[in-house]
């Protein structure tokens, strides 16, 4: 699968645009570049298009996402603005496949729960995707039992992210994980990239991705790394096309 150049993380937000929006994606879309975004499961099994465990920043509200059925948390409103929590379903009717989508599958849930409801959904979808995830044993799920499907394996920083990322981070970068998922990409945070990660990926036979540039300083360090560049906080006129 080729994403390109860019990839927009959690939709083109900022400026009053919320992330993980509707109307994020909508700007993404208009632009014409990829999307990344995350999925995690409601109290009731929906899947629900949201990158943190807790709802207090992007929600102001008390608790985990897991403590609220699909119902309460559309009701809910990102950053004080009209736009709400999507269903993963929504998202997908939004964007029909005008651009190719990476979904990242955020823990929290039992084994491969939160995967099979995911492909459950996906294999209905019509435009292209990718998967990715800091834990190994999500993507042994697609590589067991839909090995076409383009996966990947998040790395970042020992002493940043929650606890398990830290820990599957930390585990994915050892060979014998790796060899579990078999990622045909691996996603490394800016802050992290080395060579010798860059090398274990090419070895593998595997693609190699930045995250995240937020300035042209850090887009141009990623470039030389990276097939493709998953970053935020482009200006109005900014080529998508890396022309």
């Amino acid at each position: 699968m080729e994403f390109g150049k860019y990839i927009a993380h959690r939709g083109l937000h900022g400026n009053g645009v919320p992330e993980n929006s509707i109307q994020a994606f909508e700007l993404a879309i208009e632009k014409g570049v990829p999307i990344e975004l995350d999925i995690r499961l409601s109290s009731d099994g929906r899947l629900m298009v949201f990158h943190d465990r807790t709802l207090q920043r992007m929600c102001g509200e008390k608790g985990d996402i897991y403590d609220y059925t699909c119902e309460e948390l559309q009701k809910m409103s990102l950053a004080g603005t009209d736009q709400h929590i999507p269903l993963f379903t929504e998202v997908l009717k939004f964007v029909n496949g005008r651009v190719p989508l990476l979904v990242e599958l955020k823990r929290g849930s039992p084994v491969w729960t939160l995967e099979k409801r995911a492909y459950h959904v996906l294999k209905q979808y019509k435009g292209e995707y990718a998967v990715q995830s800091f834990d190994p044993i999500s993507m042994l799920y697609f590589r067991l039992n839909v090995p076409h499907i383009y996966r990947g394996i998040l790395v970042t920083k020992a002493d940043e992210g929650t606890t398990f990322e830290r820990a599957s981070s930390h585990l994915g970068v050892m060979p014998f994980m790796w060899d579990i998922a078999k990622p045909d990409f691996v996603s490394c945070d800016i802050r992290c990239v080395t060579e010798s990660r860059l090398a274990k990926a090419r070895k593998m036979g595997a693609d190699f991705f930045v995250w995240v540039a937020r300035t042209e300083e850090e887009r141009q360090s990623a470039s030389e790394y990276a097939k493709t560049i998953i970053g935020e906080c482009y200006p109005e006129d900014f080529d998508f096309n890396g022309k």
